[in-house]
C-alpha cells in the first residue's frame, strides 16, 4: 500500500489490528446400520452473520475513493484539516468552521465540499454494487448446485435402507459424503455471508463518517 493510501485511509478508519474468529466445525453423528438416523435438513445459517468493519474492505474501499480522488481542495482535504484540528481544544461548530475557513483560502465552498462528498458517497455505492453482483456470483457457484447434491444422495439412502443388512457399507459410503458436503455449505455459508457482513459494514461507517459530515456542514456552514 502507497503512503498516499495509507494517509487516504487513515482519514476515515483509524487500525486497530483486530481480526476475525475461526468459526467453530461443524459436528455430525454417524448412525447405526440397524437404525438409520433421520436425514437433516440441507444446512443453513440460523441468523444474519454480524458483521465487523474489516480492514481488509476498508483498504478496497478507501483505495476506491483515492483512485477517484478529485483534484484542488475537496471533501478528502476537507476531512484532514477536520482530523488534524480534532486535536486542538475547540468544539466540534468551530472545528468545521475553521476548517471551512481553510477550504475557502483555497476556493472551495460549502456547497462544493457537499458535493464533492456526494461524489464520494457515489463512489462507494459504486463499489457496492459490484461487491453484491461478486456475492452473487460467489452463492451460486459454491452452494448453488450441491444442495440438489444431497437430495440426490439422501434419496439414495432411502432406497437403500430397505435392503441395509446387504447394502450397509454403500448406504455409509453416501451418507459421508452427504455430511461432507452439508459441511462444506455450511462453511462456505458462513465465509461467504460473514465477507458480505464485513463489507456492508464496512462501507455503513464509512457512509455514516461521510453522511454525518456532510449534514454538520450544511449545519454549520451558511
Amino acid at each position: 500500500m502507497s503512503d498516499f493510501l495509507k494517509k487516504f485511509k487513515s482519514v476515515f478508519i483509524v487500525e486497530d489490528g483486530t481480526g476475525n474468529k475461526p468459526a467453530a466445525p461443524v459436528s455430525a453423528s454417524a448412525p447405526t446400520a440397524q437404525a438409520p438416523a433421520p436425514t437433516p435438513e440441507p444446512a443453513q445459517t440460523s441468523s444474519p452473520v454480524q458483521g465487523a468493519v474489516s480492514d481488509r474492505f476498508t483498504g478496497i474501499l478507501t483505495a476506491a475513493l483515492e483512485k477517484n480522488n478529485q483534484t484542488g481542495f475537496d471533501y478528502f482535504e476537507f476531512r484532514q484539516a477536520l482530523r488534524n484540528l480534532a486535536k486542538m481544544p475547540m468544539d466540534e461548530q468551530t472545528r468545521f468552521q475553521s476548517a471551512n475557513a481553510m477550504a475557502q483560502t483555497m476556493g472551495a465552498t460549502p456547497t462544493a465540499l457537499v458535493e464533492s462528498a456526494k461524489f464520494y458517497i457515489g463512489v462507494l455505492q459504486n463499489e457496492e454494487a459490484k461487491f453484491s453482483e461478486a456475492h452473487t456470483q460467489q452463492r451460486v457457484k459454491l452452494i448453488g448446485g450441491r444442495e440438489g447434491e444431497i437430495k440426490n444422495l439422501e434419496a439414495a439412502i432411502q432406497q437403500k435402507t430397505e435392503q441395509i443388512q446387504r447394502l450397509t457399507q454403500e448406504i455409509e459410503s453416501h451418507r459421508e459424503q452427504s455430511e461432507q458436503i452439508r459441511r462444506e455449505i455450511s462453511e462456505s455459508t458462513l465465509k461467504i455471508e460473514t465477507t458480505k457482513a464485513d463489507f456492508e459494514a464496512t462501507f455503513a461507517a464509512l457512509l455514516g463518517q461521510i453522511q454525518d459530515d456532510m449534514a454538520k456542514m450544511q449545519q454549520y456552514l451558511k
